[in-house]
C-alpha cells in the first residue's frame, strides 16, 4: 500500500466506512483471541486509525499498532489520546513487518492483505511467522474475489455529509481493482478537493492457504465474515492460523 493512500480519508475513516459493524466485529476478534491465543502480547498489523487496537487494549491486551500511512497513524494517536488509552503506534510496511519481541498474536483486520500483491504474500506471512512465538495466533481477513470482481469493480459509490463529500470509482484490472477517490472537504464557505488512489489485489483462498502453509502456519479456521459459513458470494473471508 502506498503511504499516501489514506492522506485524505484518514480523518474520516471510522465515520465514513460504516458498512461493517465495528462493535460486533471487535467482539468477534476478541472471542477468537480468547479461544486461541495463549498470551496477551500482540500486534494489530495494518491497524489504520486503530479502532481494533484500541478495543483490544481496553480489554486487557498488551497490543501495539503498525501501519504504513502516516496520516492514519496520526489519527490513531489522536483517537487513542481522546479515549485516554496509551497505545504505541509504529510505521512499517505490511510486507516488511518485524517485531522486536516474540508475540502471542498478530491481527490484520479489514482488508490489510488486499494491499499486498500475490507475489509478496509468502514473504509477508513469513515475516509474521518470524515475529510470533510457537503456537502464536495469526488472524486476518481479506475482501473476497467475489466482492472485488462483482461488487466493487467497475462501480461508483459516494456519500454526502455535512462536512465532507466523496466519490469512489473502481476499475477492474488484471488481478486487482484500482480505486480512485475524490473528496470535497468543507472549509468555511468553500470546499477543498483532495484525490487519492488505492490498489487492492484479488486473492483466491487456495493461494492464501498455500502461502500460509509455506510460511510455517497450521490453518485453524477459514470462514466468512464473523464466522459465517463460506458461500460463493461471501464478501469477506476470515483466516485463523497458528505458527507451528
Amino acid at each position: 500500500m502506498s503511504e499516501k493512500a489514506y492522506n485524505a480519508l484518514a480523518p474520516y475513516y471510522e465515520r465514513l466506512i460504516t458498512s461493517c459493524d465495528y462493535e460486533q466485529w471487535s467482539q468477534y476478534v476478541f472471542t477468537k483471541l480468547k479461544t486461541y491465543a495463549k498470551g496477551k502480547v500482540g500486534c494489530d498489523l495494518a491497524c489504520g486509525s486503530g479502532y481494533f487496537t484500541r478495543f483490544l487494549k481496553k480489554n486487557g491486551y498488551n497490543v501495539y499498532g503498525v501501519d504504513n500511512s502516516e496520516n492514519m497513524l496520526v489519527e490513531a494517536v489522536r483517537l487513542s489520546n481522546q479515549e485516554q488509552i496509551f497505545v504505541n503506534f509504529i510505521r512499517q510496511d505490511i510486507k516488511n513487518f518485524k517485531s522486536f519481541e516474540k508475540l502471542d498474536f498478530v491481527t490484520t483486520i479489514n482488508d490489510g492483505f488486499n494491499y499486498v500483491a500475490q507475489k509478496d504474500l509468502f514473504k509477508s506471512f513469513k515475516n509474521v511467522a518470524t515475529s510470533l512465538k510457537k503456537g502464536g495466533v495469526f488472524m486476518f481477513d481479506v475482501s473476497s474475489s467475489y466482492k472485488l470482481k462483482n461488487v466493487l469493480a467497475n462501480n461508483l459509490f459516494g456519500e454526502d455529509t455535512d462536512d465532507v463529500t466523496y466519490l469512489w470509482f473502481n476499475t477492474l484490472q488484471d488481478g486487482s481493482v484500482k480505486m480512485e477517490l475524490t473528496f470535497f472537504i468543507k472549509d468555511g464557505e468553500k470546499y477543498i478537493r483532495k484525490d487519492e488512489n488505492h490498489l487492492q489485489y484479488i486473492h483466491e483462498i487456495k493461494d492464501i492457504e498455500s502461502a500460509l502453509i509455506g510460511a510455517g502456519f497450521e490453518i485453524i479456521e477459514v470462514c466468512g465474515h464473523l464466522g459465517e459459513e463460506l458461500t460463493a458470494d461471501s464478501q469477506r473471508i476470515n483466516f485463523i492460523a497458528v505458527k507451528k
